[in-house]
């Protein structure tokens, strides 16, 4: 299915002002590694994985699940950012279905587990997928590395998962707009270079991305 083993990238430490703030956990795929690495921000923990896949969390039966939440504080607020990663080269169509199998099982776990607060933040544009046009998700070309990353169907889906729990799980692309202010996919910001590659942010709006995920797990 969606393979992958994970490669886990936990940072924290920057404390902000206007007194102290609750901890937080931030999970999701390589984009949330790179932020990670990016800036210190605690007290909200960023944990960045190879891909959103069974074999991480095994349908949310998986210890990594539950030591993520302990490490992170036992925090009411969970963020979730996956971005389309697919190491297991499904149809996007067999993709979209395995993530809101995987995130739906999750979401059902945080909310047993003390959290009371769930986002799912938007899957960030990438060069295959942005504002300009849109993979076929449909088509054998949508299983070649990197062509879902940032489709559309996965922020789709998200809206839809959000309605499905409503006042706990909420979507929100405040994140992705900080790097890509119209959902439209660009290499440079401020006149900084912004991504390396089809996806991953240079150091300025990987720093901007990671706070942009701290503060929307603060509540802010």
């Amino acid at each position: 299915m969606l393979a992958a083993l994970a490669v886990a990238v936990i940072l924290g430490g920057r404390s902000g002002g206007g007194g102290p703030r609750q901890p937080a956990l931030v999970v999701g795929d390589s984009m949330v590694t790179v932020a990670a690495r990016s800036t210190d921000t605690a007290p909200v923990r960023l944990v960045g994985y190879s891909g959103l896949a069974p074999s991480v969390y095994a349908d949310a039966t998986s210890p990594l699940i539950s030591d993520d939440l302990a490490a992170a504080g036992r925090p009411r607020t969970v963020v979730l950012n996956w971005n389309g990663n697919n190491p297991g080269n499904l149809v996007g169509t067999q993709l979209v279905a395995a993530y809101r199998a995987e995130l739906t099982e999750q979401i059902r776990w945080y909310l047993r587990h003390g959290v009371t607060r769930i986002v799912l933040a938007a899957a960030v544009p990438s060069s295959f997928n942005s504002t300009s046009g849109q993979v076929d998700w449909t088509t054998p070309a949508s299983r070649l590395h990197g062509w879902m990353l940032g489709s559309a169907r996965f922020n789709d889906l998200y809206r839809e998962l959000a309605d499905e729990f409503p006042g706990r799980v909420r979507y929100s692309e405040r994140a992705a707009r900080a790097i890509h202010p119209t959902m439209a996919f660009n290499t440079e910001l401020d006149g900084h270079r912004c991504i390396v590659d089809f996806v991953h942010p240079a150091p300025y709006c990987a720093q901007r991305y990671a706070r942009a995920l701290a503060s929307l797990a603060a509540g802010h």
